[in-house]
């Protein structure tokens, strides 16, 4: 068994691929150590990006599997896709316009096996010049998290901040946990990383923080979330619809209702607007009453919430004030004024 399966989701990325192919090539964890699973997901450039990858599969049999599907399934599906080939202990997902320091592979499993992780999460670093010189970094705040309790669950999942994402790219995570839980991303939409590791959230017994910089992010002008959504515009409220129906099938929504609740208020509801606003759309009444009716429908009773009544932010306070406001053309216009001064 291979001890780490990296897996990459590939549409029209031949001018980025081979930097991020090259530096798993050369991690310091040894060849012989990881497979490198590239998943052309249904590329329209001619064949660029294929041709590429069945070139470096070529190169190193033993190492790199190429999968193509024939349809687009976005990078979930493309994520979901390999990860149903990878075949070693850990798994760990990378964008193939981004790559990992050589260290990367190495220190994640050493502290994944000296900890018994789960997951291991480490750091990042963002980049807009691709032939940048990054050094791994490495901070003195590593920490072993322990989750055996309801209660240690409830914080577990409350804490999202710069060192514990929703993001699925800087974790390792142990694989048999993922296939045991049949854990897997929404297709054919953006925005849908918290489909894969909230649920994740729930099984994990053992999250280790690595304090170490091993991720390099290129900020593209062309990536998902930079490029234009179009009519992926509102895909996060549906993913978030589709991860309360999840959760409340596997019985998690019960046990943990207001934490689910506020999860889906804050990052369902609050951040699809933040991002729509800070891209520069302009919400017309139709989408925002869209938004709103989606959270009284889900969670009739938000406003109930124990954690909101606890620390009332000004952007959640904002969001609770936008459900209960009656929305027409001329208080539209107010609205999108007022969240885009605080957005």
């Amino acid at each position: 068994m291979k001890a780490v399966s990296v897996v990459v989701p590939c549409y029209n990325t031949a001018v980025y691929l081979e930097k991020c192919i090259v530096q798993l090539l050369q991690q310091t964890i040894g060849i012989g150590s990881i497979e490198i699973i590239l998943v052309n997901d249904a590329s329209t450039d001619e064949g660029a990006t294929w041709n590429l990858i069945k070139e470096y599969e070529q190169r190193f049999p033993e190492t790199i599997l190429a999968v193509t599907l024939d349809q687009n399934m976005r990078q979930g599906g493309a994520r979901n896709i390999g990860a149903s080939y990878a075949s070693g202990e850990y798994i760990m997902f990378c964008d193939a316009d981004d790559w990992l320091l050589e260290e990367a592979l190495d220190h994640c499993y050493q502290a994944a096996k000296e900890y018994d992780a789960d997951v291991v999460e480490f750091l990042n670093t963002n980049v807009k010049n691709r032939d940048a010189l990054i050094d791994p970094i490495r901070g003195e705040q590593s920490q072993l998290i322990v989750v055996e309790t309801e209660e240690q669950r409830r914080e577990f999942l409350l804490r999202i901040d710069e060192r514990m994402t929703l993001g699925s790219q800087r974790k390792l995570c142990r694989r048999s946990l993922i296939r045991e839980h049949q854990i897997a991303f929404v297709e054919h939409l953006i925005f849908e990383e918290p489909s894969f590791t909230l649920p994740l959230r729930f099984y994990e017994k053992r999250h280790y923080l690595l304090d170490e910089v091993l991720y390099v992010n290129y900020l593209s002008p062309q990536s998902t979330v930079r490029g234009n959504w179009g009519e992926h515009k509102w895909d996060n409220p549906k993913v978030w619809t589709r991860l309360i129906n999840e959760l409340e099938d596997r019985g998690f929504l019960q046990i943990y209702f207001p934490e689910i609740e506020l999860l889906f208020f804050e990052w369902g509801f609050g951040v699809s607007i933040r991002m729509a606003i800070q891209k520069g759309y302009v919400l017309m009444k139709e989408e925002l009453l869209f938004l709103t009716n989606m959270v009284s429908k889900t969670f009739p009773n938000i406003r109930k919430n124990k954690y909101l009544n606890e620390e009332q932010r000004s952007w959640r306070s904002l969001m609770i004030t936008l459900l209960d406001l009656e929305i027409t053309d001329e208080s539209a216009a107010v609205i999108n004024a007022v969240l885009k001064k605080y957005a």
